[in-house]
C-alpha cells in the first residue's frame, strides 16, 4: 500500500510538472521570440517547435486524467511517459548544443516525469488491489 506522503508528493510533483510544461508549451505555441531563436539555433524547423509545444500542453493536461484508453495504463501515466520522451529529446538536443548547463531544466523534468510514470502505475495498482479483510 502506498503511503499518504508518497501519494501527496506524487501529486505535488505532477502539479509542478504541469506548471512547467504548460508554461513552456504555451510559449512555444505562441511563438515567443526566445523560443523561435532557440529552435532555429538548434537547427529545427518552426513546425517542430509547435509540435513540441502541443505535446507539452497536451501532456500537462493529461497528467490529471485517470481514464484508461490502453489496458491498465491510465492516461496520466501515458502522458507522463510521453513527456519523458520529449524531455529525453530536449536533453539530447542540449547535450549536442552547448552549453550543457542549459539542459539542467530538461534533466530535472525528465527525472520528475520518470518518477510519475512509476508512481502513477503504483497508485493504480493500489486502487485495483482488493482491500484487506478485517481482522
Amino acid at each position: 500500500m502506498i503511503s499518504k506522503y508518497t501519494k501527496w508528493s506524487t501529486y505535488l510533483l505532477a502539479a509542478l510538472a504541469t506548471v512547467a510544461f504548460l508554461g513552456a508549451g504555451t510559449s512555444k505555441l505562441r511563438g515567443v521570440e526566445q523560443m523561435v531563436t532557440m529552435f532555429e539555433g538548434f537547427g529545427y524547423p518552426s513546425w517542430f517547435m509547435y509540435l513540441i509545444g502541443t505535446a507539452e500542453v497536451a501532456g500537462a493536461i493529461g497528467l490529471w486524467l485517470t481514464m484508461k484508453p490502453i489496458g491498465p495504463w491510465p492516461l496520466r501515466r501515458l502522458a507522463a511517459l510521453g513527456l519523458a520522451v520529449v524531455m529525453i529529446g530536449a536533453l539530447v538536443t542540449h547535450v549536442m548544443n552547448p552549453p550543457l548547463s542549459a539542459g539542467i531544466g530538461a534533466f530535472i523534468l525528465l527525472m520528475i516525469t520518470v518518477y510519475l510514470v512509476f508512481k502513477f502505475g503504483r497508485l493504480e495498482a493500489d486502487k485495483a488491489a482488493p482491500a484487506d479483510p478485517p481482522a
